[in-house]
């Protein structure tokens, strides 16, 4: 332990010095860079941030990227000012990324290429976060109590009943390709796809009625549409304001223009044909032809080049499968403070690596300019060491996803049953466990103790409990035995996604075993694991993670990452709470909140509401220990090229992909 201490308070002296030189780094200034103020300059044109809730101030004109003027004196690009929208989004401090982590925003310069690197498919979780658009906004992952604000719409207002959601879009916002986004691509979204069956076969939960019916659409006029709800939903514009639920994942919005040309409604089954053909699809498959030509959430893939977009950056080329160019959307409808037409960077090359083990020599070979999702505390030292030689520097940032122990409530052993409905012995199980140790030997120290969960250690308070319940009976190897005289056995089961899994669950085996308790761990394959997760037939799992930051700050997040995942609630009370108690099993008393506190989450009638509910939420959480969080916070690093600026600099490091359009190249 005095080991593992040494080595904590190494890698603590390291994040200091880390954090003091992060601040550092300056360089000379390119011609091209010293451009993107000129452009086309607009005089006189005032930007209304009163209703964006920013403070952009006076913008006296706008200005665009100089590859953008140069279109525009050729002739092959309106001028700035008509490509943006009547009123863009000025971004500032606080507009994305919360202000205590990056409290000063610079105003950047135009230009550069920005690589990225992940194994498997171009672009990754670094494409992913900085394409994210949602429909409304919130800073960071939001507060539970506040109201959304405009990000794509413009703004909405909510009825007193919380029924009725009436959106404003942005007069004169475009696509990237320059058609005008109006509520014929809200009508077309809501009618031809998610009530279409074959494009949408399970109308989404979140936009439909507690009785399962779908919302009611109304088209106002060309930019103002309405949502009406049967019952109260001032939960709804958090599912608008999501970053894990953007414009091309909702859907509530779809280039109508240009997906009409794969929709059987809207073009015959003869024209689609040679499509069809073209990708290995049969006649009667156009909705799936549709699929791969809309963005609907997925990945970078040559069929999508051309769809249009309302992201930063556009799909303009794939060289080979591996690599995918995006190029910035001239049609942007964010600006900064000074009228500069965002983003800031030209383009993004998104490469990809074979496996992950090939990442580090990218990186420290100068490579890479940003990567975020697959590195690990545990290469923060090799990656330190290699910073000057690849021209990057290493911030250390907080995870949003701690991972969770979770149990299998609905096991079909009734024996089994009984025993982990007792609070009793879930509490007796994470008072074994040894936090501080945790922290040590497998994070280095970069980890806090969990707060949704207790974190206190105590052995002794745990043997109690078991005692206490009825497990106090011990076979003649010293484990204790269940109620039917058989030896009280923990399997713990895992597909092992990411290096910290093994070395957690190895403690916990050891941890459960000094309580009496014949503890054992098991890695299966992921879809294997799935199998037995659907099929009921696990016990304890340790192998996904839960996104507990984002669903603190926007509550409808806990639908996605909590009460819709069978890892998490079980097979059992999933089928129960998504199927509304007609199947499954229903939760004890002493689980059930965690599921009504949504549902009173969901039917407030104001955004306040919410606010209570998700306190109420939290302590039942933490009081029932539905599941068991060891630790938070784990420290992971963010590489980052030292060119860039407006890089948050604490905080969560997903932060820095939200705010990949205001990210530039100092030198």
């Amino acid at each position: 332990m005095k080991i593992r201490r040494a080595i904590a308070l190494m890698f603590a002296f390291l994040l200091v010095v880390m954090l003091f030189l992060s601040g550092c780094g300056s360089g000379s200034t390119s011609k091209e860079q010293e451009s993107a103020g000129e452009g086309n300059i607009e005089k006189g044109e005032k930007v209304d941030e009163g209703k964006e809730n920013v403070s952009g101030g006076e913008i006296g004109g706008f200005k665009e990227a100089p590859m953008l003027a140069k279109l525009v004196e050729e002739g092959k690009l309106p001028p700035v000012k008509e490509r943006l929208p009547e009123e863009p989004l000025v971004y500032v401090e606080g507009t994305e990324v919360p202000v205590n982590d990056l409290p000063k925003l610079e105003i950047g310069k135009y230009g550069g290429t920005l690589r990225i690197v992940n194994p498997g498919s171009p672009g990754g979780g670094e494409w992913w976060a900085i394409s994210r658009e949602p429909l409304l906004n919130q800073p960071g992952f939001g507060t539970p109590g506040e109201k959304p604000v405009g990000n794509v719409l413009k703004d909405f207002d909510m009825s007193e009943d919380g029924r009725v959601f009436t959106f404003y879009m942005r007069k004169g916002l475009k696509w990237s390709d320059g058609h005008p986004v109006t509520t014929e691509d809200v009508r077309f979204a809501y009618e031809d796809v998610l009530l279409n069956e074959e494009l949408t076969p399970v109308f989404p939960t979140w936009l439909a009625n507690p009785d399962g019916t779908p919302c009611e659409l109304e088209i106002v006029d060309e930019y103002t549409f309405r949502i009406k709800f049967k019952e109260p939903y001032a939960l709804f514009p958090y599912t608008l304001s999501l970053h894990w639920q953007t414009w091309d994942s909702g859907p509530l919005l779809q280039p109508s223009h240009y997906m009409k040309k794969f929709h059987i409604k809207y073009t015959p089954l003869e024209e689609l044909k040679p499509l069809l053909e073209e990708n290995g699809l049969g006649e009667n498959e156009w909705y799936r032809l549709y699929s791969l030509y809309s963005w609907g959430g997925g990945a970078l893939e040559k069929t999508r080049i051309g769809c249009p977009t309302l992201a930063p950056y556009m799909l303009v080329d794939m060289p080979s499968a591996q690599v995918a160019i995006l190029r910035r959307n001239p049609y942007y409808w964010k600006v900064d403070a000074a009228g500069n037409q965002l983003p800031y960077i030209d383009e993004i090359r998104a490469d990809t690596v074979t496996t992950v083990d090939m990442l580090p020599m990218k990186i420290m070979g100068g490579e890479v300019d940003l990567a975020r999702q697959a590195v690990s505390i545990t290469e923060v030292a090799l990656y330190k060491e290699n910073e000057n030689k690849g021209g990057y520097r290493v911030i250390p940032l907080k995870f949003h996803c701690p991972i969770p122990i979770t149990f299998n409530y609905s096991n079909p052993d009734p024996v089994w049953r009984e025993i982990v409905w007792d609070t009793r012995f879930r509490q007796a199980l994470n008072l074994a466990i040894n936090r501080e140790e945790i922290i040590d030997a497998v994070y280095h120290g970069f980890a806090s103790p969990s707060k949704i969960t207790p974190s206190e250690y105590d052995p002794e308070k745990a043997n109690q409990l078991l005692d206490n319940m009825g497990l106090d009976k011990r076979d003649s190897e010293g484990w204790r035995l269940r109620p039917d005289g058989k030896r009280m056995e923990l399997l713990i089961e895992t597909s092992a996604p990411a290096t910290d899994f093994i070395p957690m669950i190895e403690l916990l085996v050891e941890y459960w075993k000094n309580i009496g308790i014949y503890t054992t761990m098991k890695q299966v394959e992921s879809s294997l694991l799935s199998s037995r997760v659907q099929a009921n037939e696990t016990q304890v799992i340790v192998s996904s993670w839960f996104d507990l930051p984002v669903a603190q700050g926007n509550p409808y997040m806990l639908e996605w990452v909590f009460l819709n995942d069978r890892y998490k609630v079980s097979d059992g009370f999933h089928k129960w709470y998504t199927r509304f108690g007609k199947e499954g099993i229903e939760p004890p008393d002493s689980l059930k909140p965690v599921f009504e506190l949504y549902r009173k989450m969901r039917a407030s009638k104001s955004f306040e509401e919410i606010g209570i509910h998700m306190d109420e939420w939290e302590k039942a959480m933490h009081d029932s220990l539905f599941l068991i969080v060891p630790v938070e916070d784990v420290m992971i690093p963010l590489i980052v090229s030292n060119r860039i600026k407006n890089v948050p600099e604490k905080g969560y490091q997903i932060m820095a992909n939200f705010a990949g359009e205001v990210l530039f190249y100092d030198e």
